[in-house]
């Protein structure tokens, strides 16, 4: 559990993970939604109030910050993966359509005598689009550089709720990542986050994971413990020790299938060379369509 006071439920906000050996920028550049473009844009927040889809205080904020331009204020908060607070830093403003920042945060942390490890970065907004979730007028893109390698992926912000504390809970979480390879060079890894919009969350969740190598032959095992706000990163020979048999007689290819019951969760497939280092890693949201086609 967090303080209740590091972020409100309506900024919009976006969760990364953090790696020992590799040093992290976010980058985040603003597209011309930063501005209201349109009457159907500047009335979108009196109709889902009238849906019901957001608050009266929800609204006031969003014509605030229309009507007066406010700039729009990127921070982040570092956790480790335990979801225990480490820092917190502000980032820049964004003012205009293509405003750009770009921030190492380790040189943050480095600069207040802190060193990151394996732990989750939360990068919130001060405001959001007119929209139902806030979402942010732009992406933001996470780097990792390391000795050898780069990698990252690309994604939005939003305001929707998340493992909220109190209201409706979520159904469950469902979480594919098609092509898992292990061979001579290759091991996938699969890490999942216990995100949540509130900060006071605070249940741990053990996930259940399927490793794949046809639609009717798979290994089962639990995930292992994640804590609140925390990840955990776990790789196919850790989880399934037989995983290099099982998947000989399709090349070392098959599928994974993550759940887990009343929440949600963040997924990442990461790809890891056999000297450990990571090599490639990629924001999990595939299709059913993509294991049929790489099935076929």
């Amino acid at each position: 559990m967090l303080d209740r006071t590091l972020w409100k439920s309506w900024e919009p906000k976006a969760v990364f993970p953090l790696f020992t050996e590799a040093r992290t920028w976010i980058d985040f550049i603003a597209q011309d939604s930063v501005r209201c473009q349109s009457v159907k844009e500047f009335v979108r927040p009196i109709y889902y109030l009238w849906q019901r889809k957001k608050s009266l205080p929800q609204v006031i904020r969003d014509y605030i910050s229309t009507v007066f331009r406010k700039p729009m204020r990127l921070r982040g908060i570092a956790l480790d993966r335990k979801g225990h607070y480490i820092g917190q830093w502000q980032l820049g403003e964004i003012r205009h359509p293509g405003d750009f920042i770009s921030v190492e945060i380790n040189r943050l942390a480095e600069n207040e005598g802190m060193k990151l490890g394996d732990g989750v970065f939360i990068l919130l907004a001060s405001w959001g689009q007119n929209d139902m979730w806030s979402s942010s007028p732009g992406s933001a893109t996470v780097r990792y550089v390391g000795d050898g390698f780069i990698g990252g992926y690309r994604t939005g912000l939003f305001a929707r709720p998340l493992n909220p504390i109190h209201g409706k809970k979520h159904f469950g979480f469902t979480g594919l990542n098609p092509q898992i390879v292990i061979d001579d060079r290759l091991v996938a890894s699969i890490l999942l986050i216990n995100h949540s919009s509130d900060p006071e969350y605070d249940r741990i969740v053990t996930p259940t994971i399927r490793l794949y190598r046809s639609p009717q032959e798979y290994l089962e095992e639990k995930f292992g413990e994640i804590h609140p706000h925390g990840a955990l990163e776990r790789s196919m020979t850790d989880l399934f020790p037989e995983a290099e048999q099982f998947l000989a007689s399709t090349g070392g290819k098959g599928f994974t299938v993550a759940q887990a019951k009343g929440v949600s969760l963040a997924s990442l497939h990461i790809l890891r060379a056999r000297g450990g280092i990571s090599v490639g890693i990629d924001h999990s949201r595939p299709a059913f369509t993509n294991v049929i086609d790489y099935l076929g």
